[in-house]
């Protein structure tokens, strides 16, 4: 298969193309492999899920070889693309002679002119070109030479990946990319929540190299940057849990705290901070903390104060005037105010003074929220479990606010809904643990790899 049909065919399978860049030495980084075989690798990446590969060749500064590309072509059944300071026709048929189906064509060491011979010669001889790019003059001339495969490169390669670009230097370019190029965000990325704003921004794809590598299981970290969803697992109430959720690639971890009704997961908020301090330790990148409360404006804002978590929960009955003053008070903080939604329409109406969803949505954003959750549990039902969010007939809100769905949430119809609704996240609580507070593994990873195979994980259940 064409590398650029791979890719879009990953595409359409719901989940976000992710390219396992395999490079054996960074200047910045160090030894990557430690130890490990990168043609082993490689065929792991393509076990979990990538559509593509890209192999570094670069043998003074990065230590590869077109002897690991060969091996690599050799072991594994997916294209694969060479990156290298390419300089020349020759250049382009040792690839194709190697097994390769893209080539890396980078304009900031070859030029406009150079470039454009080079494009058509790979064409040419059967690859696909892969053209680079780090800046609004080099996307115009893409664009002009009518690219269909077009990486952003979030750091500059002639410094040789020492500096310090990350995922906003693609999304302030993005703009300026031609609509029918298939569009690749790449290096600097970090984590799920990294590449998905990038997808946000409108890329196609991600190209990662570091993050993966470094990550101490690499096929977990594929997956979290594969989802289309941020993923949110709420009721963490012991430090083993924050730490395998975080592990996990979770993107945010919920800590219900002081809330007004007793509920099974509620934490006082010493609890909570102690909980918070393990997560930092953790030394995951990118994940975040949302405290999950209710009750007064003054009790919500004191707590934020003290615990400073990245985002707050409010779940119970704040009106949408607590909300404007909440929201005011916290994004002082840099704190951002997520506000449920119960699914009782009688209850809607007391709160936000209508029952249809995009109304209140829209009320939510000119309230200062952040994002609206969908919920179809509440704190009556929710330790006994109620109708899931699938019992929704609702699509997404049109509002330009954030969306969260959750209830009854698990792996076996995470990515059911997903489909359903598009949102910017999911929330799962009892579909994660086997017990109030209890978080499994297992369940975990049922989520998690249910969210990364998308379309093809529901057409083979279907088949079972």
């Amino acid at each position: 298969m064409n590398y650029l049909e791979a890719l879009r065919q990953k595409k359409a399978e719901g989940v976000i193309p992710v390219i396992p860049d395999i490079k054996c030495f960074s200047p910045k980084e160090g030894d990557l492999m430690r130890g490990r075989n990168p043609v082993q690798y490689a065929v792991s990446m393509e076990a979990a899920g990538a559509p593509v590969l890209s192999v570094v060749t670069e043998e003074k500064e990065f230590h590869g070889s077109m002897k690991l590309m060969r091996e690599i072509c050799e072991a594994v059944r997916i294209p694969v693309l060479r990156k290298d300071f390419i300089e020349n026709a020759a250049d382009l048929r040792e690839t194709k002679e190697a097994g390769g189906s893209a080539i890396l064509l980078m304009y900031s060491c070859l030029g406009k002119e150079k470039l454009e011979e080079l494009y058509q010669e790979a064409l040419k001889i059967g690859l696909c070109p892969f053209v680079e790019t780090h800046s609004r003059e080099e996307l115009l001339w893409a664009a002009e030479l009518g690219a269909g495969l077009i990486g952003i490169n979030n750091r500059d390669i002639l410094l040789l990946e020492r500096d310090d670009g990350d995922v906003s230097h693609a999304a302030s370019l993005l703009q300026f990319a031609p609509a029918d190029a298939f569009l690749v965000v790449e290096s600097g990325l970090e984590s799920g929540m990294d590449v998905r704003r990038a997808v946000k921004a409108g890329a196609d794809a991600a190209l990662v190299g570091t993050a993966i590598l470094n990550a101490p299981d690499p096929e977990s970290m594929l997956h979290a940057m594969m989802r289309p969803c941020d993923l949110k697992i709420c009721g963490i109430m012991r430090e083993e849990d924050a730490v395998l959720c975080a592990e996990s690639h979770a993107d945010v971890l919920g800590f219900v705290t002081e809330y007004p009704v007793s509920v099974p997961w509620n934490l006082r908020r010493e609890e909570t901070k102690r909980l918070l301090d393990a997560l930092k330790g953790t030394g995951e990148a990118g994940v975040k903390s949302c405290v999950v409360t209710g009750g007064s404006v003054e009790k919500v804002i004191a707590l934020a104060r003290e615990l400073r978590p990245d985002y707050v929960q409010l779940h119970y009955s704040e009106t949408l005037a607590e909300l404007r003053v909440i929201a005011a008070e916290l994004h002082a903080l840099g704190i951002g105010v997520v506000r449920s939604i119960p699914s009782d329409p009688q209850r809607r109406m007391e709160m936000f003074g209508s029952a249809d969803e995009s109304d209140i949505f829209e009320k939510i954003r000119e309230a200062g929220g952040d994002a609206g959750l969908l919920d179809s549990r509440d704190a009556g039902n929710a330790a006994v479990g109620g109708e899931s969010i699938l019992a929704n007939k609702a699509v997404r809100p049109e509002a330009d606010l954030m969306l969260v769905i959750g209830g009854g949430i698990t792996g076996e119809n995470a990515w059911e809904a997903c489909e359903r609704f598009h949102p910017d996240m999911i929330d799962v609580m009892t579909g994660s643990e086997t017990a109030p507070g209890r978080k499994d593994r297992a369940l975990i990873k049922s989520l998690t790899d249910a969210l990364a195979k998308g379309r093809h994980n529901r057409t083979e259940r279907e088949e079972d």
